[in-house]
């Protein structure tokens, strides 16, 4: 494998530890949303559903957009969409526009895996594509794991809140 072919594996394995940052971000803080908005496990349960739905449902969407336009013009769309709808969710103040975030963010992050398995796809041959998927994946786990991990460690720090995490 070239530097320059192993340079975007890793960049690609990196969107792949954030779309599952992404992911988990939620369940990370999700007594804390219920805490705020003053309801139950029933609708910040929800609220992950609602986040779920697009990210499974949309993929062959997301797919036949990545091949249509391109894997990395829509790597691009994942990564200021998502970024976008975590922002907005920062500053959201009713359940009901919350719900209309995470099945925003879902839709966006819905986007990574066919866009960045193509991608790997396209830029590596037989000799070393195993390598890089190998690489990709446990980039992916590295992202599961990185959420409610950094969200202990940035609770550990005084008044800091759901909306800032």
């Amino acid at each position: 494998m070239t530097s320059t072919t192993f340079r975007l594996v890793i960049l690609l394995s990196c969107a792949h530890a954030l779309v599952h940052t992404f992911e988990h971000a939620l369940p990370s803080v999700e007594l804390m949303i219920g805490n705020d908005f003053s309801v139950g496990q029933s609708v910040t349960g929800a609220l992950g559903t609602a986040w779920r739905i697009p990210f499974g449902a949309a993929a062959m969407f997301a797919g036949w957009l990545a091949d249509r336009y391109g894997a990395k013009r829509l790597l691009s769309i994942f990564i200021l969409g998502s970024v976008a709808t975590c922002l907005m969710a920062s500053f959201t103040y009713s359940i009901p526009l919350l719900f209309v975030v995470m099945f925003t963010m879902g839709s966006f992050a819905s986007i990574y895996h066919p866009a960045g398995l193509a991608c790997i796809s396209h830029e590596t041959d037989l000799s070393n594509r195993a390598r890089a998927l190998g690489w990709h994946g446990i980039f992916g786990s590295v992202g599961i794991a990185a959420a409610p991990l950094l969200a202990s460690l940035l609770f550990l720090l005084p008044s800091f809140t759901w909306r800032q995490y």
